[in-house]
């Protein structure tokens, strides 16, 4: 059965109806710019319609999550986090941080089709027409890219990356590297010094040579550094222990908030910010939160997590 008739089983729809949908897709997005932390200039989200991304979470349920995603990726997935990518490095003295520069665009509506016929039996015709649903047509460019703003967008990225992680991986274990990436941040560590120099050329050869996507990397954010210095991935601080923490900031921060909520200080608005802000906590440092119960008591604790305070 082909893509078409797929959804028009699951969704009672006309296959004129659906045609319609899947050929004007990638034109129905909805732009607009958000500042990028530092003052580093805007960056654009491209929000599908409502029924787009009802269609792309579809797609994304029944195509793309059949595709292969390397172990090495840690984002977007069900039962990992930002705290797997921190653990597989907290234990290693040396770190090398690198950034994708426009991760998101720089992939394309061609890389996906090319990724979809390598690894699914799907025809010519339902390849183009995904293509078509999930990734905006940009007039500057004329090309299909992938959208920051769209539900599939996280989904695709980690798949289409296979390749790229495959060869990476494959370097760092024969070199006694630990290698993982969330998202666009790849993070390789070892205990044995100098190593990671060669590392670093291999990836910046490997972002040449790789056939899709065609990524590089943003050489203002590589960083090296030892367990001597502060060591930061992602938001979490690595400690000399060998475990991710919140690091002091992030704790001064929680705990200060926490103590103007128990005397009814903090803005009503601030209140949801301190529940992600503790919902994060948890899953990076429990037993940090808690201290917080302790100090807030147990029962105010609970009013604030469950937002009837």
């Amino acid at each position: 059965m082909g893509l078409i008739e797929r959804i028009q089983q699951d969704f009672t729809l006309t296959r004129r109806e659906v045609q319609l949908l899947l050929l004007t897709a990638a034109s129905r997005y909805k732009l607009h710019y958000i500042e990028k932390r530092h003052g580093r200039g805007r960056r654009l989200i491209a929000q599908p319609t409502a029924e787009i991304k009802i269609l792309q979470k579809w797609a994304v349920a029944n195509y793309v999550n059949l595709l292969p995603i390397h172990n090495a990726a840690t984002a977007y997935r069900p039962g990992r986090s930002i705290k797997d990518h921190a653990v597989a490095h907290a234990g290693n003295r040396y770190l090398l941080k690198l950034d994708f520069e426009n991760f998101f665009p720089s992939i394309t509506g061609n890389n996906f089709f090319d990724h979809l016929k390598s690894y699914l039996e799907v025809s010519d015709e339902d390849a183009n027409l995904l293509v078509r649903l999930l990734f905006r047509y940009e007039l500057v460019s004329r090309n299909y890219v992938l959208s920051i703003g769209a539900p599939s967008s996280p989904a695709v990225s980690n798949t289409i990356m296979f390749k790229f992680d495959t060869a990476l991986a494959e370097y760092c274990d024969a070199n006694q590297i630990a290698y993982t990436r969330y998202a666009d941040d790849l993070a390789l560590s070892t205990n044995t010094p100098k190593v990671l120099n060669d590392a670093y050329n291999f990836v910046r050869q490997l972002c040449r040579e790789t056939q899709y996507p065609r990524v590089s990397l943003n050489e203002k954010k590589t960083v090296f550094v030892s367990n001597k210095f502060r060591r930061e991935l992602t938001g979490l601080v690595l400690s000399n222990e060998g475990r991710p923490s919140l690091g002091r900031e992030k704790k001064r921060q929680i705990r200060s908030m926490a103590h103007h909520f128990s005397l009814g200080q903090i803005p009503p608005e601030d209140v949801p910010h301190l529940r992600g802000l503790i919902a994060f906590a948890i899953s990076i440092e429990p037993e940090f939160i808690e201290s917080i119960k302790r100090m807030i008591s147990i029962e105010l604790f609970q009013s604030l997590m469950s937002g009837q305070a």
